[in-house]
């Protein structure tokens, strides 16, 4: 300390500071403020570091306010991109194959679930790479509007009433498309999707769909057009058969003609689908012959060929129904020609009334 004072008075004594007019208090203070001058600033640190820590908690509140505000922002984005646009998804149907060189109008029924309605500009069948449909694709389609109330399905153009051009048709929520296609020589392609265009609160959008019908369509090989053409089953049949296939249930069966029953059955044992031909068979305790079990044990081979099963039903069509019981009837055709014998495929009405086919039906 003391050696400090020294150095204070020499560098007073070197300065104009060591006048008489300067008293002694007036040294007095200039001292004090050279030692505060020296005096090692410990403080400093200590203010740096609270300015410092200050300046990142603001800095930290401006960077959490700004990812708040930004997060809020998206929200609010998003919030209104949902409030203004939608989906459309469309129910799978099972059809198909089909023969070729055909029309044939497949009701899909379609829902739109935005809260806005959409109108549709244009629906077009797409492949590989987005690429549309050419001539050289052997599908020939056109897409239009339903009734509402029409039954997902394959139809004939006598059945599919009232159509309507899709362009400018407004979906607010469920409606249905009809598919008018005519194929050519087509396999299945799992490329196919359907791309709608349309446009919801004056903003032009696009979707692909992918339909397992669409990916499905495809005609049937040539060398079975003849054997399915001698037992074509028509639209309605078709759908009564789309439908069976799924779930089994006898109900889809109710109404049908004793004809019509009979063709599911040569078209399912013609397209060796065992279960439906099972399922087909009369479901009256006093007139099944044997189990679901035993069905599946029966060999191929005893099955009978494609070949066999249509010499047996050549001419069937053309058949008439006899009905012998309130349960009981036959129907009545000749597989060679009106000369030879005719052959009888049975049937029998179960407890609902509805026509199923007995066990062993040729007679």
């Amino acid at each position: 300390m003391k050696d400090k004072e020294k150095k204070i008075r020499s560098a007073f004594d070197k300065t104009v500071f060591h006048k008489e007019s300067f008293t002694q208090q007036h040294k007095h203070v200039v001292r004090q403020k050279i030692r505060r001058s020296q005096r090692p600033a410990r403080f400093v640190p200590a203010i740096i570091g609270t300015i410092v820590a200050i300046s990142l908690v603001f800095i930290g509140i401006f960077l959490v306010k700004g990812e708040l505000l930004d997060s809020t922002k998206q929200a609010g984005i998003a919030g209104k991109d949902a409030n203004n646009s939608g989906m459309f998804t469309l129910e799978n149907i099972s059809t198909g194959p089909f023969l070729a060189n055909e029309t044939y109008y497949i009701v899909m029924p379609i829902v739109w679930d935005g809260n806005s309605p959409a109108t549709i500009d244009s629906i077009e069948l797409i492949k590989e790479n987005q690429q549309p449909l050419t001539t050289s694709d052997g599908i020939s389609y056109s897409f239009y509007r339903a009734d509402s109330m029409k039954n997902s399905g394959v139809y004939g153009r006598d059945q599919i009433g009232e159509i309507d051009d899709i362009h400018d048709v407004v979906i607010e929520d469920e409606s249905s498309l009809i598919l008018e296609v005519s194929l050519k020589n087509v396999v299945p392609d799992k490329t196919r999707t359907i791309k709608i265009s349309y446009s919801v609160d004056g903003e032009d959008k696009e979707q692909l769909l992918v339909a397992g019908v669409i990916q499905g369509l495809g005609t049937l090989p040539e060398d079975q057009v003849s054997e399915q053409s001698a037992i074509g089953l028509n639209t309605s049949e078709q759908n009564v058969y789309t439908a069976f296939e799924k779930d089994l249930d006898t109900q889809h069966l109710a109404g049908l003609s004793p004809m019509s029953v009979a063709k599911l059955y040569i078209h399912a044992s013609y397209s060796r689908n065992y279960e439906v031909v099972y399922a087909l068979y009369t479901d009256r305790e006093e007139y099944v012959h044997w189990s679901k079990e035993e069905d599946q044990a029966i060999p191929e081979s005893d099955r009978g060929t494609l070949e066999q099963l249509t010499q047996q039903y050549r001419n069937f069509e053309e058949g008439r129904f006899l009905q012998t019981s309130k349960i009981e009837g036959y129907i009545e055709y000749y597989p060679k020609s009106e000369n030879e014998p005719p052959s009888g495929f049975q049937l029998v009405k179960n407890e609902d009334g509805i026509w199923q086919v007995a066990f062993m039906p040729i007679q």
